[in-house]
């Protein structure tokens, strides 16, 4: 096999371990995912020689393991690790983009806020925000990626991911509330009869 191939392979599973952290009622379990995947996405950005996509992952690992500790001691993360990371998002982005590749173009501007948006989102703990704010920045990571004319496969994986929290949202926090709220009643007259 080709290392595009291996690439493909890597995402294709990094795109489904990320996807089903949606659908983990514990933000611990949703934080395991999410560093699962992004593990796998930086090993295909490595076989695809795209550094600067791995070196933001690699900041993105960290961070995942910093809320994912705090999590574990039922603690929210202090607010100075989502401007650390959002911090060192930008910074990567201006030493590699900017100065070494000579790359950056004003609509990367969509991309820096997205990155920062999952900074400050993926350390709040109630679960329920987390999922319906996390739709900001992957809408962001959508309209940047087709914005770019990036590979089709990099627009189909995040707009799948997104597809997945949206059905999740659906799932607990729609679907779920209309269902519970429908039974309500219906317990009441079964405690008063």
């Amino acid at each position: 096999m080709t290392r595009e191939q291996w690439a493909f392979i890597v995402s294709l599973v990094a795109m489904l371990v990320i996807a089903s952290s949606y659908f983990f009622k514990k933000k611990e379990l949703y934080l395991f995912c999410q560093g699962s995947g992004i593990v796998f996405l930086t090993l295909s950005y490595l076989l695809q020689k795209e550094y600067f996509a791995m070196i933001g992952l690699v900041i993105g690992l960290i961070r995942v393991v910093v809320y994912f500790l705090y999590e574990r001691k039922d603690k929210v993360a202090p607010i100075f690790w989502a401007f650390l990371f959002s911090g060192l998002g930008i910074a990567c982005y201006f030493i590699i983009n900017l100065w070494i590749l000579g790359t950056a173009k004003p609509l990367d501007i969509i991309y820096l806020v997205g990155l920062i948006g999952y900074a400050f989102i993926f350390r709040i703990r109630n679960l329920v925000l987390l999922r319906y704010l996390v739709t900001i920045p992957t809408a962001l990571s959508i309209l940047y990626n087709v914005l770019i004319r990036a590979v089709p496969f990099v627009i189909i994986s995040y707009a799948f991911e997104l597809g997945a929290n949206l059905v999740a949202i659906g799932k607990y926090h729609l679907f779920d509330k209309k269902k519970e709220l429908a039974e309500k009643p219906k317990e009441k007259e079964d405690a008063e009869g």
